[in-house]
């Protein structure tokens, strides 16, 4: 069966293979499980049937909605995923093929206190905004064409990936042994520009960072 068109679109080989034996979506920025239940965080009943589910787990969200779409639903989906495990988020590469963007849910919290963790070293990490493209390690951020502007503004409206990739391939390179890297975006961005992000910091066949995180509102 093909892949449904409203899944969002990477760049051909990007992320890791496609596997999973549970798959949730989402529907009026609520956690729809594989019984047509919708569920929220807080919710006991809800969260009593995360804990049953087979992991791994598969998330088909449309390109179209943003991440504030996505609040409820992903603070829902973090009850599911034990400890370090990941999520695959569905994506379709330039060639047509089925992939999946590995990624953990984070909370605003568990992103200050991963800033705050002594460890990882490079604390490697992608703020995405409207504005543009902001990338940081713990020894600042990459500069931009503007100092006092994003690291990689807009190019005809849209966000610089190919000048993200080359950024993500430059960090890997500057921290071998880095193993996590996040990304921050803000409420207004697609989940189709959030996958596309998400997938180069996963790199082609998830060559590039073990473990990458995604900071929801």
């Amino acid at each position: 069966m093909p892949p449904p068109a409203w899944l969002p679109r990477v760049g051909d080989g990007y992320a890791a293979p496609y596997r999973a034996r549970t798959t949730l979506t989402v529907k009026d920025r609520r956690l729809i499980l594989p019984s047509g239940g919708a569920c929220l965080a807080g919710e006991r009943s809800c969260e009593d049937a995360l804990s049953s589910l087979d992991t791994p787990l598969a998330l088909e969200v449309d390109a179209r909605l943003t991440m504030a779409d996505l609040s409820g639903p992903l603070a829902a989906l973090s009850l599911a995923i034990p400890g370090d495990a990941q999520a695959c988020l569905a994506v379709v590469d330039a060639g047509g093929a089925r992939r999946c963007v590995p990624f953990h849910p984070f909370s605003g919290d568990e992103f200050a206190a991963w800033l705050d963790a002594d460890a990882p070293v490079g604390k490697i990490r992608v703020v995405m905004r409207s504005d543009g493209l902001e990338v940081v390690t713990d020894r600042g951020k990459i500069p931009g064409p503007d100092r006092y502007g994003p690291s990689l503004p807009p190019l005809e409206g849209r966000p610089d990936f190919a000048g993200l990739d080359a950024a993500v391939a430059k960090l890997h390179g500057r921290f071998p042994d880095e193993t996590i890297a996040g990304l921050v975006p803000s409420g207004v961005v697609s989940v189709g520009q959030v996958a596309r992000a998400l997938s180069i910091l996963c790199g082609p066949d998830a060559g590039r960072f073990d473990r990458t995180f995604l900071v929801y509102p």
